[in-house]
């Protein structure tokens, strides 16, 4: 004789399911929550130096922007915002503010989606110009100028 499912059970398979589908919040060794879809690397500290009104990242330090499609995270301890960079094409990189209009949980670009994607539960998502393409956030990421020269990019904050 089969045995019927609860409503219960058929619930909680279904949120076991979504999580198992998606997969972005899982442990690490430390314990903390990190994105295993939208990984985003540290920007190489050594790339970056500070100037009236904004920053320069040095393009032949910074290995994890020189590829199309390549993105990093830069948070300094003395100074704000957090941003993530992203090499969006030949001549076009992306500098927008890396914590979400939500919650302020950090976003992660997703190469495979061309988006940044809040790394919290219900993930929001954003487009590379920092608008909302699905809530639960309201209001666009902060976009900053940048212009490339020559091996740096120099970015107007």
């Amino acid at each position: 004789m089969q045995r019927r499912m609860t409503r219960r059970e058929v619930m909680g398979a279904g949120v076991l399911l979504a999580g198992g589908v998606c997969g972005c919040r899982v442990a690490e060794n430390s314990g903390a929550p990190r994105a295993t879809c939208c990984d985003t690397p540290e920007l190489e500290p050594a790339s970056v130096t500070f100037g009236p009104g904004g920053l320069t990242i040095d393009l032949l330090k910074a290995p994890s922007l020189r590829a199309v499609g390549g993105a990093a995270y830069f948070v300094h301890p003395d100074k704000s915002p957090q941003l993530i960079v992203v090499h969006a094409g030949k001549h076009r990189y992306c500098v927008l503010s890396r914590l979400c209009t939500h919650g302020g949980q950090v976003v992660a670009y997703n190469h495979r989606r061309g988006v940044l994607q809040c790394c919290n539960y219900n993930h929001s998502i954003f487009d590379l110009d920092g608008r909302v393409w699905k809530g639960p956030a309201e209001k666009p990421l902060i976009s900053y100028p940048v212009v490339l020269v020559e091996d740096a990019l120099v970015v107007y904050l």
